[in-house]
């Protein structure tokens, strides 16, 4: 299923999505450098975004992921060391890298400290993970879906209340259900972060998101997130009309931060090794 998810959105996935930041990108490369690391297994590589950048800047990183399609992106952009396999049973021997990169997947695999273990296995350093710093509340858009993830309240959580109000309505008008399991759970890598604390957890960027209103809509008209999985084509223009609705009535659209950490583990410590 999430092989055909992610195939689904591949067409679309890296016009609806921010290419990485040159400081995100200098602090990632810095912190693999720093580590004595020059060969990377990136699991979820995806379409390379942040693969392809890293082996401009001299790294030699690798990709693995459940989706051709996005993996054919990747290798449109000259990405040649490609596998198709699950990050949490890779086809690789034991310390065959000398890191293991996690960027922006741990949200999305079922099991999080699976991947990390599996990770330290294939790495002789250590397993790395890019994350995107978040405080509190989900999505904009898993909210209007009806995800309650982020654990908000207040008058944010009461705005949200109404747009799930709305997704429900028009779901029921249109006969149509979401897939849950579709709908992303940010929470799992604040989970991992606290069960299986780093060896280290540097902030590496600290930028801004000049995204407005219409971007965002544009990237929900696209189809570009996965819970819109078979939503009927009726219900999408409902809810982006309601969208540009609420965006004309909002006050003007303030720049916000994005904090980026890279989380470190040490192989010999997820392996309880000495």
């Amino acid at each position: 299923m999430a092989t055909a998810e992610f195939d689904g959105i591949a067409g679309v996935y890296d016009e609806t999505r921010r290419p990485i930041d040159s400081e995100t990108l200098q602090g990632l490369t810095s912190m693999l450098s720093a580590h004595g690391c020059k060969t990377i297994l990136e699991v979820g590589v995806g379409t390379g975004r942040v693969s392809v950048p890293l082996n401009r800047s001299g790294l030699d990183t690798s990709g693995a992921d459940i989706s051709r399609m996005m993996m054919e992106r990747a290798r449109s952009k000259g990405m040649a060391n490609l596998v198709m396999s699950d990050g949490g049973l890779t086809p690789f021997r034991d310390g065959s890298f000398d890191a293991v990169l996690l960027s922006h997947v741990i949200h999305i695999v079922e099991d999080p400290q699976g991947i990390l273990r599996e990770g330290a296995r294939v790495s002789r350093i250590g397993v790395f993970a890019l994350l995107r710093k978040r405080e509190g509340g989900s999505g904009w858009f898993q909210s209007f879906a009806g995800d309650r993830s982020g654990g908000s309240e207040g008058p944010y959580d009461g705005a949200m209340e109404e747009r799930r109000e709305l997704f429900r309505r028009l779901a029921e008008k249109y006969h149509w259900s979401p897939d849950r399991s579709r709908v992303r759970d940010w929470g799992k890598e604040r989970r991992l972060l606290e069960n299986n604390p780093p060896d280290e957890l540097v902030q590496v960027s600290d930028v801004i998101d000049t995204d407005t209103f219409e971007d965002r809509i544009g990237r929900f008209q696209k189809g570009a997130y996965a819970f819109m999985s078979g939503m009927p084509e009726g219900m999408k223009e409902e809810l982006v009309a309601n969208m540009r609705r609420r965006a004309s009535q909002a006050p003007s659209h303030e720049p916000r931060h994005m904090v980026y950490q890279v989380a470190f583990w040490r192989s010999k410590r997820l392996l309880g090794l000495p």
